[in-house]
């Protein structure tokens, strides 16, 4: 296996990216319960490990049967990255079609139940031959097999949470949060679209290469971690600058020397 040794560093580095995500994610939901979003990315952070292990072996495989298994069990992350990616734009974005939303779990959910229905999986109805290809300057192993035109179930699913995607960006949009949802959700529809036409191409016979979705999730996670980074950034700045009026009315207040009250709304004193 020593021509695989770039392959191997390059999937091990994605999927180590990923666990560290995961793991720091996991630790603030810990903290603090009530930030669902935090632990849907570390879900979906684990999710895509577990794909680009999934793709590392079948890269890895020699024989048709192992390439199947591979392929089989790479379904299991999928499901996973794919669930808690709806849910955290519902949670994120506080928009989507509730019913889009459903719809969309429930084909993946189908698709993952025939995947271990079908032999050997849901992409192929058999795999007839392994081809070895050269990707990244090394020899990998691909699939030469027939289609198995379930696959349509799993793909149409990818479809509707693109359009899932776009629908609660603009519904957050006429909502008001215009930047937050923008970058957001048109790097994420990006990633998803690719994903999709990536799946297509290579599963339909269209072009011959290895699935590399593990890089299109990693990509909507890197976007979702900045974007909430930026969220913790933006909430410190407001406490701040809140923290420095107080301080400064306190300043005026002490340094004038008369009398000050405060009354509120209804003529209660609140503060002398």
């Amino acid at each position: 296996h020593h021509s695989m040794s770039w392959i191997t560093i390059i999937w091990s580095m994605v999927a180590s990216a990923c666990l560290t995500l995961a793991a720091m994610h996991l630790l603030v939901w810990l903290k603090k319960r009530a930030s669902w979003t935090n632990l849907l990315i570390s879900v979906m952070a684990a999710g895509t490990a577990g794909v680009a292990f999934g793709e590392l072996s079948m890269m890895l495989a020699q024989t048709p049967a192992e390439f199947g298994t591979a392929m089989r069990w790479l379904h299991l992350p999928l499901w996973v990255v794919i669930v808690s990616l709806v849910l955290f734009i519902r949670q994120y974005l506080r928009s989507g079609r509730v019913w889009l939303a459903w719809t969309i779990v429930s084909m993946r959910t189908l698709s993952l139940v025939l995947n271990f229905v079908f032999t050997p999986n849901l992409n192929y109805r058999e795999i007839i031959s392994i081809n070895h290809i050269r990707f990244l300057g090394e020899s990998v192993s691909i699939a030469k097999g027939v289609p198995n035109t379930w696959m349509l179930v799993a793909q149409l699913s990818v479809l509707l949470l693109a359009i899932f995607i776009i629908d609660a960006a603009f519904a957050a949009r006429r909502r008001g949060d215009l930047r937050k949802t923008f970058v957001l959700s048109s790097t994420i529809m990006f990633f998803v679209v690719a994903s999709l036409v990536q799946a297509i191409l290579v599963f339909w016979g269209i072009v011959s290469m290895p699935i590399t979705i593990s890089f299109f999730f990693l990509g909507i996670l890197a976007a979702t971690a900045y974007e909430m980074s930026l969220d913790v950034y933006r909430s410190v700045q407001l406490a701040e600058n809140l923290r420095e009026s107080e301080a400064r009315l306190r300043d005026i207040t002490f340094s004038m020397g008369d009398w000050v009250w405060e009354v509120d709304e209804k003529g209660v004193y609140t503060f002398s």
